[in-house]
């Protein structure tokens, strides 16, 4: 492909961000085709039932996991500035410091969740209908005290992302998708249906595999990064809780907004009605999954490019994202046409899905994917007070509407999706309007920005 690039005509920063797309295309492409395969293999080996309350569960679970995106996205600001000036000691100071942070988060988490296991039942929150109950909050207490661990495991992936080496993050997911799909088709042949070995695969996979993929890049890319205890500075916490603290936010109501669909449906319609809106969540979200391909690599290379303050860079950039962006619109609307056919050969006729809520979620999708690319500018240099403010006024709104959405409209699991996208749009104009103030102050000195409160 290289043959067909003239070299002198690209700036290093946009042939890195290139070249982490086109290998990021051939793995994660991997990681669809595995996605879908494994719902299709787990909606065989476990009735639709329990594939309904896996599903919730998992959607509940995806609420705690921010805390990891949140803390490596204030890490991985700051460390696009310390590979930039080769700092290498302060940036293993804030490394220790984070991993520091992440442990005593994950074990204060382990506690909490360890203790309520014995005071809250679940499957009455989430309105689960289970005949064993004592069982399924079994495995929602496991399956949080999991991801919690994770907590301590998955800023490797922010040291790669701020590395500009996003192509290494979607190996180690590959490795994880392939383990799960590779366990639960050994499972369908030797062992009994059961949900909980689904939750065994799902929970220590993770586990093992960002274990084993932080111990290889500490010992070998990474050596003088690694976290010791020596190098935790106490005086950095305060810092780095200050810059995670607004990111903590903004990914607490991303999270709400974006991944509560489930939850939401299980409380006002119970969970079997959790499957279609899951089913058809997963075709769709194959967009933003293929996009969030493009998108990834330019979260550093935007935050690079506002140090460097090259403003015809990222000008361009924009306008290219949005060209691409318009063509991605293009092709949801396609997948709507061939919705249903696909629908009735990916799972046949024990999941019905509603034609409506494949309307609106073609209209979410394209409403993110716009979103996506004002939103990756503002976190990659950092100026996200404003989305903060904005943010906490609509997420006051977001659960009466959605309350509204179901007790007098017969929109059914689609009400989740309206709201959704419906604040995509809300927070769309809100980023437009502040890339557009961000750009006309570009001319200000930035240096250190990444750590400013």
């Amino acid at each position: 492909m290289v043959k067909f690039i003239n070299l002198k005509r690209i700036d290093a920063r946009s042939l890195i961000v290139y070249r982490n797309v086109i290998e990021s295309i051939f793995l994660k492409g991997a990681g669809v085709v595995i996605g879908f395969l494994t719902v299709t293999l787990t909606v065989q080996y476990i009735s639709v039932k329990d594939f309904g309350i896996w599903m919730t569960i998992t959607f509940l679970t995806s609420w705690f996991s921010l805390v990891d995106v949140s803390f490596g996205n204030g890490l991985r600001n700051s460390l696009v500035l310390f590979f930039d000036t080769g700092d290498h000691e302060q940036a293993k100071k804030y490394v220790s410091t984070l991993y520091f942070l992440s442990g005593a988060f994950a074990l204060v988490l382990c506690v909490i969740f360890g203790a309520i296991h014995f005071f809250l039942d679940w499957t009455t929150l989430l309105n689960i209908d289970s005949d064993q109950p004592a069982l399924i909050n079994t495995i929602i207490t496991y399956t949080l005290i999991s991801f919690s661990l994770q907590l301590l495991l998955k800023p490797i992936t922010s040291i790669l992302l701020a590395n500009q080496r996003a192509a290494a993050v979607a190996w180690i997911l590959l490795i994880v998708n392939t383990a799960v799909i590779a366990l639960i088709y050994f499972a369908s042949i030797f062992l009994n249906e059961s949900l909980l070995v689904i939750a065994h695969i799902y929970n220590l996979v993770p586990v093992l595999v960002f274990g084993g993929a932080s111990v290889y890049f500490f010992r070998t890319d990474y050596t003088r990064l690694a976290p010791g205890l020596s190098y935790i500075d106490v005086s950095l916490i305060r810092k780095l809780v200050t810059i995670s603290g607004q990111f903590f936010f903004l990914q607490l109501v991303s999270i709400i907004v974006f991944t509560s669909g489930g939850l939401f449906i299980s409380y006002y319609l119970g969970s079997d009605s959790v499957a279609p809106y899951s089913i058809a969540n997963k075709y769709f979200s194959v967009l933003p999954f293929i996009y969030g391909i493009f998108i990834t690599p330019y979260w550093s290379a935007f935050t690079d490019a506002y140090i460097k303050q090259d403003i015809v860079w990222i000008q361009s950039t924009i306008r290219r994202l949005n060209l691409i962006c318009a063509s991605m619109a293009g092709l949801a609307l396609l997948m709507l046409a061939v919705a249903q056919p696909l629908f009735s050969l990916w799972i046949g006729s024990k999941i019905q899905i509603p034609t409506s809520l494949s309307g609106w979620l073609t209209a979410y999708v394209i409403s993110f994917i716009f979103l996506s690319n004002y939103n990756y500018f503002i976190n990659g240099v950092g100026q996200i007070k404003k989305l903060v403010q904005t943010s906490l006024i609509g997420i006051v709104l977001y659960f009466p509407f959605n309350y509204v959405l179901f007790h007098f409209t017969d929109a059914g699991p689609a009400s989740v999706v309206i709201a959704g996208t419906l604040w995509n749009c809300f927070l769309l104009v809100v980023c437009i309007s502040q890339y557009r103030q961000i750009m006309n102050s570009l001319s200000h000195k930035t240096e250190n920005y990444a750590l400013q409160d």
